[in-house]
């Protein structure tokens, strides 16, 4: 239309027209300008109608082309991550590039060409060049046409973006409600991870993503997954970890927990170089937060400019997704921790009996006609003595160690569980038989050496018992159930050794501990330690006024057995009394051998079991013990347990009035726990009771300063002394002088030693008073 208008203009009129011949001319070019807004037009609605980006592009250029008489054509596309789409015409790809660098730079490309901008009042999309080679300048009117051309396909790619952002946001929707119905089908922290990595490019709108979760021990970020990356660098990042103190930019997300940007090149060395590896110039980075613990970050790979609004809308949209994330991890977290609980020992980490059972029947249902499978039933020798005579925490410590040792013993590849207080089983698919028993050898070794707890040096064993299964239709309930039996077999034959189910010959790689406890009165292996009995009714003062005499064997193979390792097994095979009988003599000879303090004569305390109590030889040795020593009667003092199997032995109260008679006396342990307590007061001749140490280990609190004080008084009545054991701290010690008793005895005062001097060092002002 100008071009006609300018052709017009220059044109001189001629007089001699007539009217009709003027009007003639204006209806032609009337015409033209007809024939140019169609085209135009045409040229819109063509433009508008293109399927997708790529074919609206290619039109800009076809309708360029047709719209100006131009040989070549250039059409530089600025795309919203910063990249650009160059199309051309006419010109060859190097030519044509070159252009394009001119064209983004905003440098002039001369007098032969003409260049405008596809701007609309919405944006500027790029640049459109029309060349004119050989030096030939444009015609008149080339510019207004494709400007009013470029116009156009400003407006065409108006409605493309509107209706690409729409789509885009249709996507987004639909990949958000993909992504919530996919993390509501897992449960685990790592399937979490997986979904969230895959969704996040469509949302973000990123070409790449991973999810890295925090590890608060190792004080890292862990790659746990990753998309878009290719199958070679998802391997190279997979499991890489990044410390937060070797990587300044993780100390302030972790500390402000706020979304950020990290560009590469300030970024720390380790970050760099993994960003190098993947080609990201920059990291949009979301924490995953569970309120304010960090559970990981979502990082999306992006290439916006710093400080643009593409860089805030991926930020904002990877907040988004970080916010189903952070719930779905959370709750994954919290499952995992009650199956765990559900299938776990708390104590010691072990599987536990449903866990253990689950798994072994899974391992009888895949077994095949040519494999076994084993199940090694272990159970601690005695371990209830351990915790009687050292507390329940030590106890505890005991079974998490010796759960560390079977672990360590069989392998990783085996299945450890603790299915009861002191028992674990093992599961094992193993060749034959021989391999199983030598496997529980293993275990039973594994234990003999001593464990080092709150500063004691403590030796138990281990029986173990075998049962095996070759072949299919194997039942983990009877395999189990066969362990246990060959287990309790493996303890009648003399514990610490391994017993076989079906009758098979059981293992001997070593002598029984019921065989060399025969003989080891005859060779001199048992030893005394004393533990000292304190008075400690004067304030500020601790005054040893006896001991009791503890009896250990120093094993030539176990090392140093305490009482709970043997002493059970004693009173099985009838060595029980030999054992007492020896302990009174060697007690009494070390009491006349310790010179005596200046607050008096010191007693000693020896505990006899029940059938000793009823053997005839025990008046002769208390009588002998005495008189070839030089001791009082009343120095020596003759522990009993009250329990239901003594109040059965014929004959027991009559010999402990005898005991009396020669001047001995009597002391009740375990105070409080035992068979008809008060009974045993109303009928039994005794001197002294020994409040249990369950009672004095819930001091100060105030029931079981009721129960002390009750004990107290009823002592009182009765005219019998009080002994509180178990004593282990400061506040218990403090609420049995407020309850006014006097005599005590337990670590906090002193442990149980060989054959300590009391006079010279038990005596005086203690450190506890």
């Amino acid at each position: 239309m100008t071009t006609t208008q300018i052709q017009v203009s220059r044109a001189r009129p001629r007089r001699w027209w007539s009217r009709a011949a003027q009007r003639e001319g204006v209806d032609v070019g009337l015409a033209a300008l007809r024939a140019h807004r169609e085209e135009f037009s045409d040229a819109a609605a063509d433009l508008v109608s293109g399927d997708d980006a790529e074919d609206v592009v290619e039109r800009i250029v076809r309708r360029a082309v047709a719209s100006v008489s131009a040989p070549a054509y250039v059409l530089l596309l600025d795309g919203d991550d910063g990249t650009a789409t160059v199309r051309h015409h006419g010109l060859d790809a190097e030519r044509a590039a070159d252009v394009a660098r001119r064209l983004g730079a905003g440098e002039s490309l001369g007098e032969s060409a003409v260049v405008v901008d596809l701007a609309s009042a919405r944006q500027v999309h790029g640049r459109l060049a029309a060349l004119y080679l050989d030096g030939r300048e444009p015609f008149d009117g080339d510019h207004s046409l494709l400007q009013a051309h470029a116009r156009h396909a400003a407006a065409a790619l108006d409605l493309l973006t509107a209706l690409e952002d729409g789509r885009r946001e249709q996507l987004r929707t639909a990949a958000l409600l993909g992504l919530a119905h996919e993390l509501a089908t897992v449960d685990t922290a790592g399937a979490v991870a997986e979904v969230v990595a895959r969704a996040v490019p469509g949302i973000v709108g990123c070409r790449a993503a991973g999810i890295l979760l925090w590890d608060h021990e190792a004080g890292a970020l862990e790659v746990v997954a990753t998309s878009g990356l290719g199958r070679r660098l998802s391997g190279l990042l997979s499991g890489a970890v990044f410390r937060a103190d070797h990587s300044p930019e993780l100390v302030g997300m972790l500390t402000h927990h706020s979304p950020r940007m990290l560009r590469r090149e300030r970024a720390s060395q380790e970050i760099a170089a993994a960003m190098e590896a993947i080609a990201a110039a920059s990291l949009v980075v979301v924490p995953l937060l569970a309120g304010d613990t960090l559970l990981g970050v979502a990082v999306a790979v992006s290439d916006a400019e710093e400080g643009t609004p593409a860089e805030q809308t991926a930020l904002s949209r990877l907040a988004g997704v970080s916010e189903q994330a952070a719930a779905a991890l959370q709750n994954a977290r919290l499952l995992s921790t009650v199956q765990r609980q559900a299938h776990h020992d708390a104590l010691t980490g072990l599987a536990n009996r449903v866990l253990f059972s689950q798994l072994l029947d899974s391992a009888l249902a895949r077994q095949g006609e040519h494999t076994a499978t084993a199940v090694l039933f272990c159970d601690l020798d005695n371990f209830k003595a351990v915790n009687d005579e050292f507390g329940h925490t030590a106890g505890d410590e005991l079974l998490r160690q010796v759960a560390g040792r079977l672990r360590e013993a069989v392998g990783p590849e085996h299945a450890v569980a603790r299915i009861g207080g002191d028992e674990f089983a093992v599961a094992m698919r193993v060749p034959d038989e021989r391999t199983a028993v030598a496997i529980g050898r293993r275990c039973v070794d594994a234990v003999t050496a001593p464990f080092h707890i709150d500063g004691h040096e403590l030796r138990v064993t281990m029986s173990v018992g075998v049962a095996l299964h070759a072949g299919p239709d194997g039942r983990g309930e009877r395999l189990l159930a066969g362990s246990d039996r060959a287990m309790d077999d493996a303890k009648r034959r003399g514990r610490n050794q391994v017993g076989v189910s079906g009758g098979s010959t059981p293992s001997t790689p070593g002598p029984s501990l019921e065989a060399e406890l025969r003989t080891a009165l005859e060779v001199g292996h048992l030893r005394l330690h004393f533990q000292p009995v304190v008075d400690v009714s004067v304030p500020g003062m601790a005054s040893v006024v006896g001991a009791e005499a503890l009896v250990r064997w120093d094993h030539p193979r176990l090392g140093l057995l305490s009482p709970a390792a043997f002493l059970p097994l004693a009173e099985e095979t009838g060595q029980i009394t030999d054992i007492d009988l020896w302990v009174i003599e060697a007690a009494c000879r070390w009491l006349a051998a310790t010179p005596e303090p200046e607050s008096g004569a010191l007693h000693v305390a020896v505990n006899v079991a029940g059938r000793t109590l009823v053997d005839p030889r025990l008046l002769s040795t208390v009588r002998g013990a005495l008189h070839n020593n030089g001791l009082a009667p009343r120095q020596l003092v003759l522990e009993i347990v009250e329990t239901r199997s003594l109040a059965d032995l014929p004959g027991v109260v009559e010999r402990l009035g005898e005991l009396r008679q020669l001047g001995a006396r009597v002391s009740l342990d375990d105070f409080g726990t035992g068979y008809s307590t008060l009974a045993w007061l109303k009928h039994l001749p005794v001197d002294q009771i020994k409040i249990d140490r369950s009672f004095i280990t819930a001091l100060p609190e105030r029931e079981s300063v009721a129960l002390v004080r009750g004990v107290l008084a009823l002592a009182a009545e009765l005219g019998v002394e009080v002994v509180a054991e178990g004593v282990e701290l400061f506040e218990q010690l403090e609420a049995l002088r407020e309850a006014e008793c006097h005599l005590v005895q337990g670590y906090l005062l002193g442990r149980p030693e060989v054959e300590p001097s009391l006079a010279t060092r038990m005596v005086g002002t203690s450190p506890v008073g």
